[in-house]
Formats: C-alpha cells, sequence, structure tokens
C-alpha cells in the first residue's frame, strides 16, 4: 500500500501468509469434513464447498478494503459501529429463529447473519478508542474504569441472553486483557471478576443444558451416547488418527458420527486424517500468526495502534485456543467457530476485516521506520 508521496511499504508478510495458510487449510477440511454429510442430507457433495470458497471471497474483499483504509478513521466510526451492533444484538432476541436451542442469527433471505461476530470485533474497537482517549483516567474508578466495563458489561449480557455464553466470556477475556494492557488497576479488574462469578456460576449450574454439559466435560464417558457425545466421538477422532492420520477425506468419524464436523468441531476431523502432526503443523500456523500480530501491537506508533492490534490478535488466538480445547476434551462444550478454518459466514468475513485493520496497522509500523530511517540520515548530513 501506499502512504505519503513516494514511498510504497507493504504490511507484514508472515501475518498475510499466515493468514492466507489457515484460509486455505480451512476451505479444505470444510469440503473434506463436510462432503458425505453433504451428499447424504443435500444430494449434493459440494454445497458447503461452494458456500464457503464464497465466504472466503467476501472475506477477501474485505481485508483488501480494510487494508486500504487508515484505522485511524475507526476511532471516527467506533460509537457509531457499536451501536448498530447492540441494536443488532437485541433484534436477534425477537426475530432470530430459533436453532439448537439458541437465537443467534438473523436471516436475510438466504444470508445469514450472526450479531455477537459484529460485536467482538466492534467492542475491541470502542475500547481502543475509550482507552486512547481516556488514558489520563484509566486508573480512576468512576472517570475511567466504570463507564468502560459498563460497556463491556452490556455487550456480554446481551450476547449471553442469546443464550451464547461461549461468546461472552470470550469477549469478556479480551476486554480484560485489552483493560490490563492499558494500565487499569489491578484491584479494579479483579474485584469486576469477583462480581461477575456470582451471574457466572448461576449461567452454569441452575441452567440445566449447562449443567449437563459441565458434568459432561468432567466425565464425558460417564454418558457417552448422551450429555458426553461429542466429546467422546471427538476423541475417538483424535485417537484413530494417530500420528500420521488416516489421510485426507479417509476420516470414519464424519460419517455422519461427530455432530458439526465442519463447523465447532472440525479440529478433531484433522486430528483423525492428519494426525498428531497435522494438528500439531496448524497449532504452530496460529502461533506464527499470534506472534506476527503481537509484533505488530508492539510496533504500533500509536496507543490506539497498540491496543486494537493486541485486542484482535488476542481475540483470535482465544477463540482458537477455546475451540481447540473443547474439540480435546481440555474445556467443556462451547459452540465456538475455530478461527479460519470452520465453516461460517459471519465468523469469516469479521475475522478477515479485523486481520486487513491488523495489516493496515503493521504496513504504519513500516511507514515509521522508513520515516525514522530518513530522519536520521538527513541528521547525518
Amino acid at each position: 500500500m501506499t502512504l505519503g508521496k513516494s514511498k510504497t511499504v507493504w504490511p507484514d508478510r508472515g501475518l498475510l501468509v499466515s493468514t492466507l495458510l489457515l484460509v486455505s487449510v480451512g476451505l479444505v477440511m470444510v469440503f473434506s469434513s463436510s462432503a458425505v454429510m453433504s451428499e447424504e442430507r443435500f444430494g449434493s457433495a459440494y454445497l458447503f464447498l461452494r458456500k464457503q470458497l464464497a465466504w472466503d471471497a467476501l472475506g477477501l474483499l474485505m481485508l483488501f478494503i480494510c487494508l486500504r483504509v487508515d484505522y485511524h478513521r475507526w476511532q471516527k466510526w467506533a460509537y457509531p459501529l457499536l451501536a448498530v451492533a447492540v441494536i443488532a444484538l437485541i433484534v436477534v432476541l425477537f426475530v432470530g429463529p430459533v436453532i439448537k436451542g439458541a437465537r443467534r442469527w438473523i436471516h436475510f433471505g438466504p444470508i445469514t447473519f450472526q450479531p455477537s461476530e459484529l460485536a467482538k470485533l466492534v467492542l475491541i474497537l470502542v475500547m481502543a478508542t475509550y482507552l486512547d482517549r481516556n488514558k489520563s483516567q484509566v486508573k480512576h474508578l468512576v472517570k475511567g474504569y466504570l463507564p468502560l466495563i459498563g460497556m463491556v458489561g452490556a455487550v456480554c449480557s446481551l450476547i449471553a441472553i442469546g443464550p451464547d455464553l461461549g461468546s461472552a466470556v470470550l469477549v469478556a477475556g479480551v476486554g480484560a486483557m485489552m483493560m490490563f494492557l492499558a494500565g487499569v488497576r489491578w484491584r479494579h479488574l479483579l474485584a469486576t471478576a469477583g462480581v461477575a462469578l456470582v451471574p457466572l456460576y448461576e449461567l452454569l449450574f441452575h441452567v440445566p443444558f449447562r449443567r449437563r454439559r459441565l458434568m459432561a466435560f468432567l466425565n464425558p464417558w460417564a454418558d457417552p451416547q448422551h450429555a458426553g457425545y461429542q466429546v467422546t466421538q471427538s476423541m475417538l477422532a483424535f485417537g484413530s488418527g494417530g500420528l500420521w492420520g488416516k489421510g485426507l477425506g479417509a476420516s470414519t468419524l464424519k460419517l455422519l458420527y461427530l455432530p458439526d464436523p465442519h463447523t465447532d468441531f472440525i479440529f478433531p476431523i484433522i486430528g483423525e486424517e492428519l494426525g498428531f502432526l497435522g494438528a500439531l503443523a496448524l497449532i504452530l500456523l496460529f502461533v506464527v500468526w499470534g506472534w506476527r500480530g503481537w509484533q505488530t501491537a508492539k510496533r504500533a506508533p500509536d496507543l490506539f495502534g497498540q491496543l486494537l492490534a493486541a485486542g484482535i490478535t488476542c481475540w483470535v488466538l482465544m477463540q482458537a485456543a477455546i475451540n481447540m480445547g473443547v474439540s480435546c476434551g481440555l474445556l467443556p462444550t462451547k459452540g465456538l467457530p475455530l478461527p479460519f478454518i470452520s465453516f461460517g459466514g459471519s465468523s469469516m468475513v469479521i475475522t478477515m476485516a479485523a486481520v486487513g485493520i491488523l495489516l493496515n496497522i503493521s504496513a504504519q509500523c513500516s511507514w515509521e521506520k522508513v520515516q525514522t530511517f530518513r530522519r536520521s540520515r538527513v541528521r547525518e548530513r
């Protein structure tokens, strides 16, 4: 991209390449995990592949659009976008169809939209904007912290009502990380966490389906045909894959045994077909992506860029870690897709737009280096 009058700088190539590799792996694995199920239910093995290709194309378009937009402009749009996200989160509670007991999607003809995915990115934008503009007040409880925690709490509450407790916990975790990086007092964060434990306990132990999931997490083999079914099938997929895997397309558990093999539980199919080494390679690819994102945050020219880059990086990595942890039986079951990999439109498009913003920040890091070099040469002369 071009910045200034005569200098062209490039965004972080490692970040861009790792993103494209993750999307490519996701496209291959969506087809591999969904072909049999799609043929059985819809009469075409290519249905989900065609849809994912369309979402990937739209996501790439959003990536390059956001790459071309100076990330500072998002400060102007942050609060209007927050209003849109909050309205969408309220609307979905009334007009969204009930799918698997939750209202999370708004239908526009053949297109479905998940407001919570937009809310994740928008809240990061708003928090980075607020913390940048009020950096002198972040340690003040009334003037700095309470308005911020109020915004985070409102968005998390609307998402949790969906019900989508997994996304709400993810958003709260990313928000806490951003506040910590901005210098919010530890005692304020710890006090908030203590207060939040009360409704979290109620939502986990006094809501029947969540209590069953929690008990299944503690001992999935106690009820392998019902509450523990997803976790036990996921473990069987990893175990049968061994070190090298059965080979691409050779999964047995995707043959209508493992629910949602192309969405939330795509990681076990990767483990079964590509083995431990294939799953490890995917994890390492996320590590590379996160490392380049963190380097972008460290080198950003200003506080807003630092917090925005850190928030996006934490969001993607935390969501990936939760998805993989659930698939391996290390965390209770949550309906969170694996970023860049799982089938889905809202998640792919919003995540790719976030990567575009991250790439724009990395390009401006490069521009700052160019300017510093020029100033040093002038001083030498």
